[in-house]
């Protein structure tokens, strides 16, 4: 019973001991905070559900964070316009007790558009609507507005052009109108009114000296690789390669071992041992 209690008050000495290191890692460094660092004694390193990634602690999430970037471990910060746990979930603006709109309101992927009854025209902030009695839109799919002669000219929120018919609105590809139009890293995605960026296939969102950026996925370290276990997966940017390990051969992705070379002497045995077990041919 003695022992017990003993073991027991060791152990948690050694607690209070870490976490004591741990507050001193992270409030080190003048005042700077370095999150995921722990310290072990004499070693310092990534803690628990923390990766090393170029020499800086990220937070590793088992699942990943679609409209987001990983926080902390298995923890999801979603970006403006979703929710939910890995952040796949939308935001219907539209919904809220607070609407965002004056009018009417249509929501989207991650987003949202206002848009006005007919005789209001959408200002240019693209919340507010204004009336104008002079313009009706019996005709018009979102506003109009009244040009010289009393032409009405239908108007679209922004992210929609007018159509052909001079009536409905349509979407504004983003994606197709400029090549830049996502940072380094990312591929832009379409949506109705709006448009998103994502990370290219081979990099997650995550947070890279103090900003959130795209960096390399790492899949050598994360196990996503579809090397041959007889290989060894070599990370590249955005990538990774398959390398056959010295006894095999092969593309990386399949190995097979490779034939040991054999010696005169062997080679001379088998030809011998070949024409030994040749049958002989009958006599006539």
């Amino acid at each position: 019973m003695v022992m017990m209690r003993c073991l027991m008050l060791s152990l948690a000495h050694h607690q209070n001991s870490l976490h004591r290191s741990m507050g001193n890692v992270t409030g080190s460094a003048g005042g700077q905070s370095h999150p995921g660092l722990c310290s072990y004694g004499h070693l310092t390193s990534c803690c628990l559900g923390w990766r090393n990634v170029d020499g800086v602690c990220q937070p590793v999430c088992m699942q990943p964070c679609s409209n987001g970037v990983c926080v902390r471990p298995d923890k999801c910060a979603c970006s403006k316009g979703f929710k939910g746990a890995l952040c796949d979930e939308d935001v219907n603006e539209c919904g809220l007790v607070r609407r965002p709109c004056s009018q009417r309101c249509m929501n989207t992927h991650g987003s949202y558009r206002c848009y006005c009854e007919p005789g209001y025209a959408l200002g240019t902030d693209g919340y507010t609507c204004y009336s104008e009695p002079a313009c009706s839109t019996p005709r018009c799919q979102f506003g109009c507005q009244m040009e010289r002669g009393g032409v009405v000219l239908c108007l679209c929120p922004p992210g929609l052009h007018l159509a052909a018919d001079n009536k409905t609105c349509e979407d504004v590809d983003e994606c197709q109108q400029s090549s830049d139009v996502c940072p380094l890293r990312r591929t832009c995605r379409n949506t109705f009114g709006s448009f998103v960026c994502v990370c290219q296939d081979g990099f997650v969102m995550g947070t890279l000296e103090g900003s959130v950026q795209c960096r390399d996925k790492n899949e050598c370290l994360t196990g996503t690789h579809r090397c041959s276990r007889h290989a060894q997966c070599v990370n590249t940017d955005g990538s990774y390669t398959c390398q056959c390990r010295d006894s095999f051969h092969g593309d990386g992705r399949t190995c097979w071992p490779r034939k040991a070379p054999q010696s005169k002497t062997h080679m001379y045995y088998n030809y011998k041992l070949s024409r030994r077990s040749k049958p002989l041919k009958p006599s006539s």
